[in-house]
């Protein structure tokens, strides 16, 4: 996951955990489209509108909000590029309540304009860019079993897995093992044309967002299911040319398929993580000085300013607060893994963190 997402990843987590009462949350998305002397009046005529609330403890939730997002207004020239989004609210703590102040400029342009008061802080916006907008489809394909994956970066999703009944063999002689044969082919043929509604169904509303789909499961069965499923031109322009040998058509199917298929599309996000975790390695079994692992060993070589790129998961990056900040202050590079991918899970074993170093 590339650092600006998991950054906001992070971000979009802590605004979920607050939790409010009724209109204590605030929530103000402002697109850099947006006019700020407009967004300003709006902001204005809500906070006199405040008045005719009926709970006091609401009306004085909403007004602080709205206040403190007007003076914050009032001290920006211009919108950030991509816009900004508040996220003002009083948080109930043992009777007190504890003001959130949270403004986020975020990684992509925010889409529309929006506002709202609630109990709970609107983050879609978001967590959309969380996701990268590039996918890959892995769809594994065995006789009567389909099973569909989004790749996502290095983050694998199972979206469909499916059995659909297709006569079995018979070992009856004569006519009936011919009709049994031709019953079992008119099912193989409307199991691939299932296979391929199913795929439009999925894939054609967001077609400009695929960046290829990989096949996989049983070869000699997607190569039929190329010349028979009936599959819409705009997805075959995007079905790339190998097809992954898979033995199981479920969701461990997929993920040993997502290692093939990284590369295949060697400009996925999994496919640079392998390559770095593939140089440390190298550098390390070659016994070179240029690699470190261990929090400890790591840490101490980026204070003093020997660490090129730090590797760490995803998982201890969440718990070390001030990463982002302290690979900037270094000039390194940051690099997070997946916990669900083989390097994600070999960079764990090494205490989930590891660096090669410029010296």
């Amino acid at each position: 996951m590339s650092v600006e997402r998991q950054k906001l990843k992070r971000k979009v987590e802590q605004l979920k955990a607050y939790q409010g009462r009724h209109s204590s949350f605030t929530t103000l998305y402002i697109p850099p489209t947006k006019s700020l002397t407009d967004v300003t009046s709006f902001v204005k005529t809500e906070l006199a509108g405040a008045d005719n609330i009926k709970s006091k403890a609401n009306r004085k939730n909403v007004a602080d909000n709205l206040t403190a997002i007007l003076s914050e207004l009032t001290k920006i020239n211009t919108l950030p590029p991509t816009g900004l989004a508040f996220f003002f609210g009083i948080e109930e703590e043992g009777g007190t309540g504890r003001a959130i102040r949270e403004m986020v400029v975020p990684p992509s342009p925010i889409s529309q304009f929006v506002y709202t008061c609630g109990r709970e802080f609107i983050t879609e916006e978001l967590e959309n860019m969380t996701q990268p907008k590039s996918l890959v489809v892995i769809v594994l394909i065995e006789g009567g079993k389909v099973t569909i994956g989004y790749l996502r970066g290095k983050h694998m999703e199972l979206i469909r897995d499916e059995d659909f009944y297709i006569i079995g063999k018979t070992r009856a002689g004569g006519q009936s093992a011919n009709r049994y044969l031709r019953i079992r082919e008119e099912k193989m043929q409307e199991f691939f044309k299932y296979v391929g509604r199913l795929m439009a169904e999925l894939l054609i509303d967001k077609i400009e967002n695929v960046d290829a789909i990989v096949l996989g499961g049983n070869t000699i069965r997607c190569q039929e299911f190329l010349e028979k499923g009936d599959l819409d031109y705009r997805l075959r322009d995007k079905i790339v040319e190998t097809i992954i040998p898979v033995s199981i058509i479920d969701e461990t199917g997929l993920y040993q398929a997502m290692k093939d298929a990284s590369r295949i599309m060697k400009e996925t996000e999994i496919y640079a993580e392998r390559q770095a975790w593939d140089a440390f390695m190298g550098d390390l079994m070659k016994g070179l000085n240029t690699v470190t692992y261990g929090k400890k060993e790591v840490f101490d070589a980026l204070k003093i300013g020997r660490v090129q790129t730090l590797l760490i998961t995803e998982d201890l990056a969440d718990q070390i607060d001030t990463i982002y900040e302290d690979v900037s202050q270094y000039g390194s590079e940051l690099l997070v893994f997946s916990n669900q991918t083989e390097s994600g899970t070999q960079l764990k074993a090494f205490g989930g963190i590891a660096a090669r170093l410029r010296y």
